[in-house]
């Protein structure tokens, strides 16, 4: 008889992580290779899913991915499983596990029903533990209380914590099958919410102290075959629903065998109209052969809003980049790729962390300003998350600069299921760090709402046009974003009350687990974050309901302090307030309420928009003046409307759901309407002052 064998990668529903389950489908395509005829396996990705498996049939061995997205949730299942089958071998293994020897005891002895954790990749290690259990007639009481020592398996024998040796790295990773060309991940292709994940390389060559990869362990990188990366993209091109791809290597685009891969990308994009939008060009050094990924990518069917170009700046301040053990990193090479991408792709995204060791108020908001003035058209801040498995959340890593760190629930992971008649309510927390030697909790908290403004008023080049006209003049634009910022942060900004908002529940944070529980236990409580009232992804949310739903507000703020700027630096000419007027209305028709498909308007103007849209704004905007004027039609083509339509499906319109179409990496500037001539006609005339 076969042994059922379930894994599971695991997602609240309603939760971001919304990627094909990649990693425990490999441990599964390798398992059922190696021991073909032995097992029966299927995968999950949903609780009900798994749920309603579980009511059917209780698998021999249930095996769970650990990250800090799904732990509580699938231990939670895992120990319900426990108390209707004992015999259950439950099995847990990802990054999201300690490095010290000691804290992973206390991580076993903290989850009791956890039988085994494995300690790094997956493949080898659950193979030999699959062995071990066989010899012992998957009775595992007797095989932990033999203490059998498992190389790449962690467990607790007594009380015992029982450590087998460290398995290497695999070195030929075709010896894994694809879980694309097996078939085993069909069933997520086929579900438009999932975008397919791939991976081309695993290992990272950085030592960043604050990345689960930053360990010794990860530091070699070691590459699929070429021909397996193209027949997957083959594979997946015919079947998936999901628009994008996301390549999930940490430096994709940095070496050069991956300016090939970009070739077939292209390929499949020509004959499958797949994938429409593309995430993974991440390279941290080697500019040329970045740029050039890039580039090929935008050649595609798809051109430039089809592929974002990452890069991972973290911080601009040498002191903070030493502290993190960054400085193996050509920064300034960085810095160069944002500067120059824009000529070779048309998203460029650049991520910052607030409060690494070392940050302060002047360092944080320096790097905003540094990569605003790159030309890079994506800064976004992130939360500092103590990440287990990395060395700056291990207490030597602690110790070097004292970290002030909090607790939240993690956005979105407040549901509930019924699993054997029992109620599993398993809420994430993040540890987050909101302050350190160099940092206060008051200037934490002004970085974030200084965050926000970059969010709303400078990401995605919401606001290009009127950016390359104060550059034309000389006026930097992070000076256009820190006179915004104190402007929507007075009382009498008309979108006080969404900052009011954004600081409140920026502090949902909590000394401890244990107080953030006791709280979370309150009558009402639950039920507020399940509602949306408390616990989501602040920035991203209240971002988005600025762009999709303030955008009115947010043109006029900064078409005032612009008006400042320009009277402040002698450049306000006699025609520019003409131009400004109709820039406001034309910027405002391709991107006011830009998720509503049905909206259709045609507006006389006096610049040939159009003209200056194709240049991108680069050249003078009188070169392009029509005394006659222009007639120009806004509307989303059928391409946008299915793509709105796709994305609207997926994450839904509410509050939270605007959040996720904003902050998955989505280009929200193929949401703007499409812009053509038309002849002259009864149009409604853009307003002059």
């Amino acid at each position: 008889m076969k042994t059922a064998v379930s894994f599971c990668d695991l997602a609240h529903e309603g939760h971001s992580c919304n990627s094909v389950p990649l990693g425990v489908s490999m441990v599964a395509s390798y398992s059922l290779e190696k021991f073909a005829g032995e097992i029966n396996l299927e995968i999950f990705k949903y609780p009900t899913e798994y749920i309603s498996y579980l009511e059917k049939e209780v698998p021999r061995i249930a095996c769970f991915s650990n990250y800090i997205w799904n732990l509580n949730l699938s231990y939670e299942i895992a120990r319900s499983i426990k108390g209707r089958s004992p015999g259950t071998v439950l099995v847990f293994g990802g990054p999201n596990y300690p490095l010290d020897p000691e804290e992973q005891e206390a991580f076993l002895s903290a989850h009791p029903a956890m039988d085994f954790h494995v300690f790094r990749n997956g493949e080898i290690p659950f193979s030999l533990l699959f062995e071990a259990l066989r010899q012992y007639d998957f009775d595992v009481e007797k095989l932990k209380a033999d203490k059998v020592v498992i190389p790449g398996c962690h467990y607790l024998s007594n009380g015992e914590f029982i450590m087998g040796e460290e398995v290497a790295a695999m070195r030929e990773l075709d010896e894994i099958p694809s879980p694309y060309l097996t078939g085993l991940c069909d069933k997520f292709l086929a579900n438009e919410k999932l975008v397919p994940l791939m991976l081309t390389a695993r290992g990272c060559p950085f030592k960043c102290t604050f990345c689960q990869e930053g360990d010794d362990y990860f530091n070699v990188v070691r590459k699929f075959s070429f021909d397996r990366v193209r027949e997957e993209l083959d594979y997946v091109a015919s079947r998936a629903r999901n628009p994008d791809l996301i390549y999930a290597d940490s430096n994709f685009g940095m070496y050069k065998r991956d300016a090939d891969i970009c070739r077939e990308i292209v390929r499949v994009q020509e004959a499958h109209g797949w994938p429409k939008y593309f995430v993974g060009i991440m390279g941290k050094n080697n500019k040329a052969r970045v740029l050039e990924a890039a580039e090929i990518i935008r050649s595609g069917v798809f051109g430039g809003g089809s592929v974002w170009l990452s890069s991972a700046i973290q911080s601009t301040d040498e002191s903070v980049l030493e502290k993190v053990k960054r400085s193996n990193i050509n920064a300034d090479t960085m810095v160069k790729v944002a500067n120059e991408s824009e000529a070779h792709a048309g998203n460029q995204f650049s991520e910052l962390i607030l409060a690494l060791p070392g940050d302060s108020l002047k360092a944080h908001f320096k790097s905003v300003c540094d990569l605003i003035d790159t030309g890079v058209n994506v800064v976004r801040s992130h939360q500092y998350i103590m990440l287990g498995g990395s060395e700056a959340a291990t207490p030597e890593g602690q110790a070097e600069y004292s970290p002030l760190t909090k607790f939240r629930v993690t956005p979105h992971t407040m549901n509930t299921y019924e699993l054997f008649s029992e109620t599993i309510f398993a809420p994430e927390i993040d540890e987050i760090c909101v302050g350190n030697d160099t940092l206060t909790f008051e200037e934490y908290e002004e970085c974030r709402m200084f965050d926000l403004t970059v969010e709303v008023f400078y990401n995605n080049a919401l606001l290009l046009e009127l950016f390359k006209l104060l550059k034309a003049r000389g006026i930097r634009i992070s000076t256009l974003i820190t006179r915004i910022h104190e402007r929507v942060t007075s009382a009498a900004s008309p979108v006080a009350e969404l900052y009011e908002g954004f600081r409140r529940e920026t502090n949902e944070l909590f000394d401890s687990p244990e107080q953030l529980h006791d709280f979370l236990r309150r009558e009402g409580v639950a039920e507020q974050y399940q509602a949306g009232k408390l616990g989501n992804n602040e920035q991203l949310m209240y971002s988005a309901l600025m762009v999709f739903r303030y955008m009115r507000d947010v043109h006029d703020i900064a078409y005032d302090v612009a008006r400042e700027l320009f009277q402040e630096n002698g450049a306000y000419e006699d025609w520019v307030a003409g131009y400004l007027s109709e820039l406001i209305e034309f910027s405002l028709l391709r991107k006011q309420d830009m998720l509503a498909t049905d909206q259709v308007e045609t507006r006389h103007f006096h610049y040939d928009f159009i003209a200056l849209e194709q240049c991108g704004f680069n050249e003078g905007p009188r070169d392009h003046a029509c005394p006659g004027g222009v007639n120009i039609h806004f509307a989303h083509d059928d391409v946008q409307k299915e793509l709105i339509s796709g994305y609207c499906k997926a994450y839904g319109i509410s509050n939270s759901g605007l959040g996720n179409i904003f902050g998955m990496g989505k280009n929200v500037r193929s949401f703007y309407r499409r812009i053509e001539t038309v002849p002259h006609t009864d149009v409604v005339p853009a307003e002059l002052t």
